[in-house]
């Protein structure tokens, strides 16, 4: 069962992706899987699902590291801190993980929603290394 918070700020972050999902995992965190996110040329495949988790306690608990769905390359090369065939917990599904967080003390629970992390994730994709 997800929070009123999540739920509300999940509503926030459907608006401007409409093929967001949800998915409610046995812990009580929500794994968000947007399809489809098309990457710049250097990279390969051309599109990807991008997957993060909302933990337990968000959004005082930040979203941290996201995946994506296949594997993918960067200019012909693993991209810097990333590792392929990750299990994403809870979920059954294994992809791309990066080890990509937010600055320390940058997340604000009261300023900060999925449409931050989301954008924080495809500002990542834009580096191409």
């Amino acid at each position: 069962m997800s929070s009123p918070t999540l739920d509300a700020h999940f509503k926030r972050l459907k608006e401007r992706y409409p093929d967001a999902v949800l998915t409610p995992l046995p812990s009580g965190a929500g794994l968000i899987t947007l399809s489809n996110r098309p990457l710049l040329a250097a990279w390969s495949p051309a599109t990807v699902a991008l997957h993060f988790i909302a933990p337990v306690g968000y959004s005082v608990a930040a979203p941290d590291s996201f995946w994506l769905e296949p594997n993918v390359m960067v200019n012909g090369v693993v991209p810097k801190n990333s590792a392929t065939n990750h299990p994403i917990p809870e979920t059954g599904i294994t992809g791309h993980y990066f080890s990509w967080h937010l600055e320390a003390n940058r997340w604000s629970p009261n300023n900060h929603d999925l449409l931050t992390f989301v954008s924080v994730c495809l500002k990542r994709l834009e580096c191409l290394e």
